[in-house]
């Protein structure tokens, strides 16, 4: 579990410095998202696969990227000061839904490698 809070603190202080629209307000912060993210990930992700199994099958499996979505949003909101707004890419302004897409992808992409190099 330390693993994971540990990986999870990088994951996000590493995208908050190449990527503006990822911010936490102090080192209090970061720690204390890494420790949410972790929990909620840990904790409520697999209730929520459960739960939504039948439109996760329905869907092949794109449902679990609302998931995603949803602990990430859930993450920000329980962390004040831990903040991810809309994202521009290539001149196109993504709205909340999509800019939080964009980051879980980010943070799942640097946790899956933090984890198999540590």
């Amino acid at each position: 579990m330390i693993k994971s809070v540990i990986i999870s603190i990088l994951t996000i202080a590493i995208l908050a410095w190449f990527f503006p629209n990822i911010s936490y307000s102090s080192s209090v912060t970061l720690i204390l998202a890494g420790i949410v993210l972790t929990l909620l990930d840990k904790l409520v992700r697999p209730l929520l696969k459960i739960l939504f199994l039948p439109i996760n099958i329905v869907t092949l499996g794109f449902f679990s990227l609302v998931i995603n979505v949803f602990i990430l949003y859930m993450a920000t909101y329980f962390v004040p000061g831990f903040v991810i707004t809309d994202v521009v890419i290539f001149g196109v302004q993504l709205n909340q839904f999509f800019s939080l897409l964009f980051a879980s992808a980010l943070i799942g992409f640097l946790q899956g490698a933090f984890a198999m190099l540590l």
